[in-house]
């Protein structure tokens, strides 16, 4: 009976948090439209999810250029807290492993989908150059697409120059397929540490 009563309690918080994580969704959804920022609606969803937010932003290794990644993890650790607590609720034992492995999915499925967005990003940016046949554009969206990109597209195309003058197409190229390699090296090594971790006997 006190078991029933504490898993009611665990479901209960999971699904709170569940619709908070949600409410931050929309939240970061609307900063993607300023016009929409001075409704009643997104003032209220500021008021209540900025100060949660606004605890992840400046993180170094979650911004590039203009662009900030930090509500990813925000939406991850609330989605982590969630399941935590459904899986207490149903019983399920778990052990220092167990909570390893989460820990661990947690933080790859964040670089995962920083790693994802950003080839993304430069795919689009290489479809742009083949459309309009020139690596330069006058459009301000571009350019600041350009000037945030610019630091890890030099950082990972460079060590392929050796010497020689090297295209902002071919640079893109190379990035895309270094992070597509990433991506897939993360996930074998993930997956092997997550067998490992479970596997652990306390």
């Amino acid at each position: 009976m006190a078991f029933t009563f504490i898993a009611s309690i665990l479901r209960l918080l999971a699904s709170v948090i569940s619709l908070y994580a949600l409410l931050c969704f929309i939240r970061i959804l609307l900063t993607w439209f300023p016009a929409l920022s001075y409704s009643k609606a997104a003032q209220f969803l500021a008021a209540i999810c900025d100060p949660f937010l606004n605890k992840f932003r400046g993180i170094k290794w979650l911004t590039l250029g203009s662009i900030d990644f930090s509500p990813a993890l925000a939406l991850c650790l609330l989605s982590a807290a969630s399941s935590i607590l459904n899986g207490l609720a149903s019983g399920a034992a778990l052990s220092v492993g167990g909570i390893l492995a989460l820990l661990l999915d947690l933080f790859w499925t964040i670089i995962f989908s920083l790693i994802t967005f950003i080839i993304l990003l430069l795919a689009i940016r290489l479809i742009i150059i083949f459309a309009s046949r020139s690596e330069y554009s006058s459009s301000p969206i571009i350019s600041t697409i350009d000037r945030s990109i610019a630091p890890l597209v030099q950082r990972l195309a460079g060590p392929f120059r050796r010497g020689r003058a090297q295209t902002y197409k071919a640079a893109l190229i190379i990035s895309i397929i270094m992070l597509i390699l990433l991506n897939f090296a993360g996930l074998l090594l993930s997956s092997f540490l997550n067998g490992l971790l479970l596997s652990l006997p306390f």
